[in-house]
């Protein structure tokens, strides 16, 4: 059972493996998803060999989830209120007139998120505040684009739903509560020098300093208080914490509702915001920001609290119900030639997003 600690005092812990590359924090697990990706072989067929069967456990989304796909069209196929509203920017079409437009005709005021329409842990994902924000970071990068209504929280969470295709209902796998890092100017240090002697800041002080730009040689007020990320996401500084205790049957109803108006879709995590915590355990305010496929991961995982082998069991579990769901699924199994081809548009194709994210 993971120890009570105040949110304060787990933003100052950290350790290592909390911010180990994906790679080296999946390397225990390459033994078991190529055991699993064998059984999925079928009559000797090329195209269901290996990893691309997990493709099929979503099969409204193209290749499940597993790179490159569009934010956008997904949030599409999502026929609820709780959507945040958004409109997709196409990179050739960054006409700053028209998006004006696009976003008076939605009701969207300042500020509002911009992000690429296909991306990853938090990559590019800006808060824009006014017309001159908005018209700069249309310069700065050369893909596809969303345009997000922004959603004050101050509450967010990550929330891990899976349904087996056998079954008429589903399950919330895990809550991920994020909390966003801040520290509080004592009216001589600089943003920098508070960013350095903070325990587990310290080690993202490059992604803060990429952000600050402007102050990070300044000193804060005594007692004023920076918000380091808007994002809630891990990379960008945001604290993942464990948050099993805020799922009700309520809620999974909720949840369950939503993710059945999306046909063809059984695992993955939802971002989500809201306003009220009461409201929120009643299944009740949920804004969803997006949702992730087959690749999403279980991010309670990244709880600071949790030993090595807690964070490698939700993994094994979490595998284990994807690969669960790829074998009842009748959706289409991923070739490995489409996969090839989406992951090097995805990381060779020239993609560039501003780096600076918030």
């Amino acid at each position: 059972m993971l120890e009570t600690q105040t949110e304060q005092d787990l933003l100052r812990q950290s350790d290592r493996m909390e911010f180990w590359p994906t790679w080296k924090l999946y390397l225990p697990l390459i033994p078991y998803i190529a055991f699993e990706s064998l059984r999925s072989i079928r009559r000797g067929s090329i195209s269901s060999l290996g990893f691309g069967s997990i493709a099929a456990a979503n099969p409204g989304i193209p290749l499940g989830g597993l790179v490159g796909e569009s934010k956008s069209e997904i949030l599409k196929q999502i026929h609820s209120n709780s959507v945040l509203k958004f409109f997709p920017i196409q990179r050739e079409d960054k006409n700053l007139e028209i998006i004006l437009e696009k976003m008076n005709a939605l009701g969207l005021k300042f500020p509002v998120i911009l992000k690429p329409d296909s991306g990853q842990r938090g990559q590019g994902v800006r808060k824009i505040r006014n017309e001159s924000e908005l018209s700069e970071s249309l310069k700065d990068s050369n893909v596809d684009l969303i345009v997000q209504e922004f959603h004050p929280g101050p509450y967010e969470v990550g929330i891990f739903y899976y349904r087996l295709p056998s079954e008429t209902k589903g399950k919330i796998f895990s809550i991920t509560r994020k909390v966003f890092p801040r520290v509080t100017g004592d009216g001589t240090s600089s943003l920098e020098e508070l960013v350095n002697s903070h325990p587990r800041f310290h080690l993202q002080k490059e992604t803060f300093q990429s952000r600050f730009k402007e102050a990070w040689k300044k000193v804060p007020k005594k007692g004023e208080s920076i918000q380091l990320t808007e994002a809630g996401n891990h990379c960008q500084g945001t604290l993942f914490l464990d948050g099993s205790e805020w799922i009700t049957d309520k809620l999974e109803e909720a949840i369950d509702q939503i993710s059945a108006t999306f046909e063809g879709f059984y695992f993955g995590r939802y971002d989500i915001r809201f306003s009220s915590l009461s409201e929120f355990l009643e299944g009740k305010g949920l804004h969803i920001v997006e949702l992730n496929g087959v690749t999403s991961e279980s991010t309670n995982l990244y709880d600071p609290r949790f030993s090595w082998k807690e964070r490698y069991q939700i993994l094994f579990k979490q595998w284990k119900i994807l690969f669960k769901i790829s074998r009842e699924s009748k959706g289409k199994k991923a070739g490995l030639f489409s996969i090839f081809q989406a992951l090097y548009k995805f990381y060779f194709g020239g993609r560039i997003v501003s780096n600076l994210s918030s």
